[in-house]
């Protein structure tokens, strides 16, 4: 189960701003206990997780994995002598050299934030199912070539 921490500064009034400080790790909470010296009390709530989170987070994991995979893929296509086919990642290759693969995260990392900013696990998958099109083109391109 995950935790949260609620502080509750007792010099305030139930309605203030201050009065109630929530963080999401309890490494968080000590930090900001050490810097601020509050006169109050911390409390730690366990935060009960549905099968919709859980599913929310299998599928933006799998978009960074289908990223990585996108990426070796890509790289073994390269070494073989073969081209990029997509005309983005083609720029940034040729502009960048090796440090292309700096954009392609980038954009995998973008896209998880947005995806997990969505409320929505059904479109999660979607887009799950929409990355592993590169990923399986480039295995058919590798196995053509073998």
């Amino acid at each position: 189960m995950a935790k949260i921490w609620i502080y509750t500064d007792t010099s305030k009034i139930v309605g203030d701003p201050e009065h109630l400080r929530v963080f999401a790790t309890n490494h968080t909470a000590q930090v900001w206990f050490k810097k601020n010296d509050p006169e109050g009390v911390a409390f730690a709530y366990e935060i009960i997780l549905g099968p919709r989170y859980v599913a929310k987070t299998f599928l933006v994991l799998a978009v960074l994995l289908l990223g990585v995979a996108d990426l070796y893929t890509t790289n073994t296509i390269l070494n073989l002598g073969l081209g990029e086919l997509n005309p983005f990642m083609h720029v940034a290759q040729t502009w960048l050299g090796p440090w292309w693969l700096i954009p392609k995260l980038g954009l995998t990392y973008f896209m998880m934030f947005l995806l997990w900013r969505s409320n929505n696990p059904y479109n999660i998958a979607i887009v799950a199912a929409f990355c592993c099109t590169p990923v399986l083109n480039n295995l058919l391109i590798i196995a053509g070539t073998s």
